[in-house]
């Protein structure tokens, strides 16, 4: 055992992704995407965006609205492309960049692998929560 094994630099990764393959390049082929990861931190700050209340019988508490904090992480960690990109915006004439995101440039079964990818990169494990929602 030793404490070193603790002592490890900030690895932010970033990986390629092909979200579409309708989406091509001046060759045809499907543009790349890059995605990254985030901290345990950033990924705190983004949850805390996400509570609502929700009225359970006579008590109000505290839930996370689950699709909020996707597209926050989404946005979070798509670095290309650029999301934020006011050409982008204009061109489709939406300054929501994760309007951007979800209405133009991916179908749904995309933005649902590309969510799924993003989870995985910043380590969730989808195999757990496939299992749990099949029992």
């Amino acid at each position: 055992m030793s404490l070193e094994s603790f002592m490890i630099k900030d690895e932010m990764r970033e990986k390629e992704y092909i979200a579409s393959k309708r989406i091509t390049d001046s060759e045809g082929n499907p543009e790349k995407w890059i995605i990254k990861t985030i901290t345990a931190d950033e990924n705190d700050a983004l949850r805390k965006q996400c509570y609502k209340q929700v009225q359970s019988g006579k008590r109000i508490k505290q839930e996370l609205d689950v699709v909020k904090y996707l597209e926050l992480l989404a946005e979070a960690c798509i670095v290309y492309p650029d999301l934020h990109n006011v050409e982008l915006q204009n061109f489709y004439n939406e300054m929501d960049p994760i309007k951007v995101l979800k209405k133009h440039l991916l179908n749904p079964g995309e933005y649902d692998d590309l969510m799924a990818e993003i989870q995985e990169l910043n380590g969730y494990s989808l195999e757990e929560e496939i299992e749990e929602a099949k029992n």
